[in-house]
């Protein structure tokens, strides 16, 4: 078998070179350093718990069905930890990479989500 560096390369860029390609490297950096150091339990000792519960805005929680990354049950015991909060799980056979635009379906689901939980009156 050939190995990935001795496979001739397609004339089509993938999904990496296409997305990322034409981005500045230095915001790719900042990007994974937010990525890295982005933690809710920061000001509470790293209890969870007291984090989530510190939450008072109405909150929908919205797991991708597909996410490998972020699984709804995950999301689900997290979401438990949030008063008031809605679990409103997003249908994508894309998972994560949804994020990135490649499903116009998951796009129509958050849209449709965000205009109700805006709709609520404060």
């Amino acid at each position: 078998m050939a190995s990935a560096s001795s496979r001739p390369r397609s004339s089509r860029p993938g999904f990496m070179e296409a997305y990322f390609g034409a981005m500045d490297p230095n915001n790719l950096i900042c990007q994974a350093r937010k990525w890295q150091s982005g933690d809710v339990t920061r000001h509470t000792g790293g209890d969870l718990t007291a984090a989530l519960g510190q939450v008072k805005a109405k909150t929908f929680v919205m797991p991708i069905d597909e996410d490998m990354l972020y699984p709804i049950r995950d999301c689900a015991a997290e979401r438990q930890l949030i008063a008031g909060s809605e679990l409103r799980v997003i249908n994508s056979i894309a998972g994560h990479l949804a994020l990135f635009g490649v499903d116009p379906g998951y796009t129509k689901q958050v849209d449709q989500h965000l205009a109700e939980l805006l709709a609520i009156d404060a």
